[in-house]
């Protein structure tokens, strides 16, 4: 992560970071940056309109087999639990047994939130989001059924993500000493790529060896909480007045991999789920990745109240302190605004011992802090979604290098 510090309104020097351990301290390097290139710097904001959301676009004909299967068409209920649980499939590293994971649904008009988090282990926080999304629908989780069900109606092989493709570039030589892995994410000596098709996973074929390890282990728990916190116009799934207090970063964090996943009926029916893994490739059982639970990237995510028919779902992931940082962005939008303004606004984290605010260097100021400033190209990566007659997503165009993706 590069910072830069101001005085006299010029940006003098640049320091260099690695990850976010340099926030309270590490040596300086000097560099002069171009103010015009430092200040006020935005990109243009896409929307995409799409009511299926994925790692990967090009899989979406393998959620529509889902979606229309003649097993699901009988209820959305069924249709959501199947198409959240494709997800174990579609990205494999991203969505495992034991990610951290957060679901919205709303059935009929009936809402439903869950955030399930690993409190050990092997805690399956993702198979119980599932069971609990199942258990409120009333409807039968049958595992191995809609598993059997999925895989009957998917592909193969499927195709691979930016994420995935970025997962194996991370863990390459591990995965290459892994036979099972090695087998499903290898083309010879060559990690698979975006956009290339690689063979899904067989949960069926594993399930008693998966049963079976999740009775020893006593897998199908973990922390639930089905409370969205309100803070004026937002309702967030974390208590936002816990990080009105600043804070210091006092480790560095290890790179997590997220899947934003949704599907859009109409304005009484979908889902919207992202989960967060860290895969250990040592810990996998045969070719099926299970994530460290201590995981300190769990996302954060706020949800505004409608407006003119709208709602924004704001999803902030990449760094240790997402809910802080999220916290400082809502803070700057009393009133619900927009995609465009939410992607555009300078993002910043206060710390202590010295205080002072690392904001961002790309987007515009709303607030300017009273403490010393220090400047990074971006904190954190945010993903916007917007309700209104559809499903709109807007992803982050920050990549850390001032210019746009």
């Amino acid at each position: 992560m590069i910072i830069t510090k101001l005085n006299t309104n010029q940006f003098k020097t640049l320091i260099i970071l690695l990850g976010l351990i340099p926030l309270i301290g590490c040596s300086e390097v000097e560099k002069q940056l171009n103010t015009s290139q430092s200040i006020n710097h935005t990109c243009p904001i896409v929307e995409k309109k799409n009511n299926i959301l994925l790692d990967n676009e090009k899989n979406e004909p393998e959620i529509s087999k889902i979606i229309s299967s003649k097993s699901t068409n009988s209820s959305y209920r069924n249709q959501i639990l199947n198409f959240t649980l494709s997800q174990l499939y579609f990205s494999p590293h991203a969505t495992t047994l034991n990610s951290h994971t957060l679901l919205i649904a709303k059935v009929a008009g009936k809402d439903f939130f869950i955030n399930s988090i690993p409190q050990k282990q092997n805690d399956f926080a993702f198979l119980n989001a599932i069971s609990q999304m199942a258990n409120f629908y009333k409807k039968p989780l049958a595992i191995k059924n809609r598993l059997t069900l999925i895989e009957k109606n998917i592909s193969e092989y499927i195709y691979a993500s930016n994420s995935l493709e970025q997962f194996i570039k991370d863990n390459q030589a591990e995965l290459f000493k892994n036979k099972d892995l090695k087998r499903l994410y290898f083309r010879g000596a060559q990690g698979v790529r975006e956009n290339e098709l690689f063979a899904r996973l067989s949960y069926v074929k594993r399930l008693s060896k998966l049963t079976k390890f999740a009775k020893d282990h006593n897998s199908i728990n973990s922390y639930n909480s089905n409370y969205l916190f309100r803070r004026g116009n937002y309702s967030c799934s974390f208590d936002s007045k816990l990080h009105d207090s600043k804070m210091a970063i006092l480790k560095r964090p290890k790179k997590s991999y997220y899947n934003t996943f949704s599907h859009y009926k109409d304005q009484n029916n979908y889902i919207i789920g992202i989960t967060s893994s860290l895969p250990e490739i040592n810990n996998s059982i045969k070719d099926v990745l299970l994530s460290n639970f201590e995981n300190d990237n769990y996302t954060a995510l706020c949800m505004s109240e409608l407006k003119q028919g709208r709602r924004y779902i704001l999803l902030m992931n990449g760094i240790t302190y997402n809910a802080q940082v999220l916290t400082e962005l809502i803070n700057n939008f009393p009133s619900v605004s927009s995609a465009q303004e939410y992607m555009n606004t300078k993002r910043s984290l206060v710390l202590q011992n010295p205080k002072r605010t690392i904001s961002e260097i790309y987007g515009t100021t709303k607030n300017e802090q009273g403490t010393a400033q220090y400047y990074t190209p971006a904190l954190g990566k945010l993903t916007v979604l917007e309700l209104n007659n559809g499903l709109s997503t807007y992803k982050d165009p920050r990549n850390g290098q001032l210019t746009c993706n």
